[in-house]
């Protein structure tokens, strides 16, 4: 078979490309990412929890008064307070506790204290005697409202509490407000024994 120069040059060429296809096969390693997983950005760390509060001090007269939590609900606020027996005698309590609602720097507010509810259950007095370990707690409800721009808002930052007649106050700190805006009204409940 002759070639001619019309068929020898395509061939030719073909054979110099599949030379140049066939040289060199070894190929350069993949970039290979400094970190095997890509790196994502971190959340922020959750808030702390919020300490619990240190338990009310035992008092010279044997008891420790505690607040909880308001439950706030339509401007209705509605909080227990608890009295426990720390000493070593029994405590006897009998109605209504007198109360004073007070400033950060403790001065009391112009506030009227209603005896009785007919926003939380109130079972009237009766005389208790609690027991060394024992408690007894009462309800204070009041309505955050403001109808006068004009007046300041009561704001209350602890609950004076006078357990019976002739015995020691004990201050209360509130948690959270006690925030009566300008009705200057909160109703209390009588001693009780805690419900179970």
């Amino acid at each position: 078979m002759t070639l001619t120069r019309r068929t020898a040059i395509p061939l030719l060429v073909a054979a110099v490309l599949a030379g140049v296809g066939g040289c060199g096969t070894e190929t350069a390693p993949a970039a290979v990412p400094s970190e095997p997983y890509p790196v994502l950005p971190t959340s922020p760390a959750p808030p702390a929890p919020r300490p619990s509060p240190a338990p009310p001090a035992c008092t010279p007269e044997g008891i420790s008064v505690g607040m909880g939590t308001p439950d706030a609900a339509m401007g209705l606020r509605a909080v227990t307070i608890t009295l426990r027996n720390c000493g070593d005698r029994p405590y006897r309590l009998n109605g209504y506790p007198a109360l004073r609602v007070l400033a950060e720097d403790r001065q009391p507010f112009d506030v009227q204290i209603v005896r009785g509810s007919r926003q939380i259950k109130d079972d009237g007095p009766k005389p208790l005697t609690i027991r060394p370990g024992g408690s007894a707690v009462f309800g204070i409800v009041w309505r955050n409202l403001v109808t006068d721009p004009t007046t300041t808002a009561v704001a209350g930052r602890y609950l004076e509490v006078r357990p019976a007649p002739g015995r020691p106050v004990v201050i209360v700190e509130a948690d959270g407000p006690i925030d009566l805006g300008n009705t200057g009204r909160l109703e209390e409940t009588a001693w009780g024994l805690p419900r179970r």
